[in-house]
C-alpha cells in the first residue's frame, strides 16, 4: 500500500509505524487526514512571529507535523502546529491526542518539541501531559514522556462516526 495519507490510525498501523515524518489534519475537531511527508520543514523563529502577528488563515484547519529523528527511534519530535483563527479547542486537542496515539502505535518513548509562540501557554502542556525539558537552555524545552505507558486511546471522538475505528488493543497485538 503505497497511500500517502490515511483517515484512521487504526486501519493502517503499520503505515504508521513506517512513515518517519507526518502530519497530523484536522477540521472541527475531527481527523480529516494523517498525511506522509517526505521532508521535515524547517521553520525559522521569524516565521513563527510573522505567522502568529499576520499570517494566519481564518480557517478551521489545524495541523500539526511531526517526525522521528535518525538515529532516535523511541523518540518523536513535534515539530510545527498551525491552526486557523476559526479553528477551535477540540481540533487542537484531537492533534495531540492523535499524536499520542501515534506515539503508541510505533512504540515510542517520548515527544520532544520546542515551543517557540506565547500563544501555546504552559498551563496548556501541563493539562495534556507534557513536562518542561532541558531548562537549561534557552527556549522553551517540552516532553511528553511514555515511560510509564500511554494513555488510554479516545481518539474515536476525534474520528467521523462513519470512519470503522478498531480498538487500539487489537491493532497492538
Amino acid at each position: 500500500m503505497l497511500s500517502r495519507s490515511i483517515q484512521n490510525p487504526y486501519q493502517a498501523p503499520e503505515l504508521i509505524r513506517r512513515w518517519r515524518r507526518g502530519r497530523i489534519v484536522m477540521q472541527a475537531g475531527k481527523l480529516v487526514r494523517i498525511e506522509r511527508r517526505w521532508s521535515t520543514g524547517s521553520v525559522s523563529m521569524a516565521q513563527v512571529w510573522w505567522q502568529s502577528r499576520y499570517g494566519r488563515p481564518n480557517d478551521n484547519l489545524c495541523w500539526l507535523d511531526y517526525h522521528q529523528p535518525w538515529g532516535m527511534p523511541g523518540f518523536l519530535t513535534l515539530d510545527y502546529i498551525r491552526s486557523g483563527r476559526r479553528a477551535g479547542y477540540k481540533s487542537l486537542i484531537g492533534a495531540c491526542r492523535v499524536l499520542d496515539e501515534i506515539a503508541c502505535l510505533r512504540g515510542a518513548s517520548a515527544i520532544v518539541a520546542h515551543i517557540s509562540t506565547a500563544s501555546i501557554s504552559d498551563r496548556f502542556l501541563q493539562r495534556i501531559g507534557w513536562q518542561r525539558h532541558l531548562e537549561s537552555w534557552s527556549g522553551r524545552h517540552w516532553i511528553r514522556r511514555f515511560y510509564d505507558g500511554y494513555p488510554d486511546g479516545g481518539i474515536e471522538r476525534y474520528l467521523d462516526s462513519h470512519e470503522f475505528s478498531e480498538p487500539r488493543d487489537s491493532v497492538l497485538r
